[in-house]
């Protein structure tokens, strides 16, 4: 299952680089849980950091992911409280609705599958003292999807906001930790480049020049 993971994400990563256009992102935002674990039922927010590369086509491209928390789930059990902390890498499928996706404004869908990486670990209160090892989940194939929308900047520079609904189930572990759902929510806002080439980048500098009536458009 790992050989065929890397290969899959090392043809992720390959395929932009004989693209028509190249995407690239990073952005952060607001994550909520929704775990369907006893105890762990309350919304709990904390802050991601994450990375998107992809090319394809115009309005389609495909490639690959990575983000991981820069805070964390934190859930308060009375004496003790409960950290969890989460890590994705994947692959993508993005697709932008605009008559000229890499200098204007877009609906975006995003789709993907990955591994998500989950430990957690306890600590006492109020003294903050770790209370044994943390617990180490298998990583585990999930999905997520999601909309939003880019805008550009100042030419093929966008900022892009957008929601995302991460679905992932946990097995059992040994250690007496049960199984769970860890599906998130994620509220998205970065910052992307957007490069196009070949035929496409005749393309949108014929349109970019001229209008049907001739006139010369203006892109901001």
């Amino acid at each position: 299952m790992k050989k065929l993971t890397v290969f899959a994400l090392s043809l992720l990563f390959a395929f932009p680089l004989f693209s028509q256009q190249l995407f690239f992102e990073a952005f952060s935002g607001y994550n909520l849980t929704a775990y369907d674990l006893e105890g762990f039922e309350s919304q709990e927010g904390y802050i991601p950091l994450g990375f998107r590369i992809a090319g394809g086509f115009e309005h389609i491209q495909f490639g690959a992911e990575y983000h991981k928390d820069i805070t964390h789930a934190t859930f308060d059990q009375g004496d003790f409280r409960t950290e969890f902390t989460n890590e994705y890498y994947g692959g993508l499928i993005r697709a932008n609705i605009s008559s000229l996706p890499a200098y204007r404004f877009g609906l975006v869908l995003k789709a993907g599958a990955g591994l998500y990486n989950t430990s957690r670990q306890n600590y006492s209160l109020p003294s903050e003292e770790v209370l044994g090892e943390a617990l180490e989940y298998d990583p585990q194939f999930g999905f997520n999807g999601g909309i939003g929308f880019s805008s550009p900047i100042h030419t093929i520079v966008h900022w892009e906001m957008g929601y995302m609904f991460h679905y992932v189930k946990y097995d059992a572990l040994q250690a007496g930790a049960p199984g769970y759902s860890g599906f998130y929510h994620s509220f998205q806002a970065g910052f992307s480049i957007n490069l196009v080439f070949g035929n496409v980048a005749k393309s949108c500098r014929a349109i970019i020049k001229t209008d049907r009536h001739g006139r010369r458009r203006t892109i901001r």
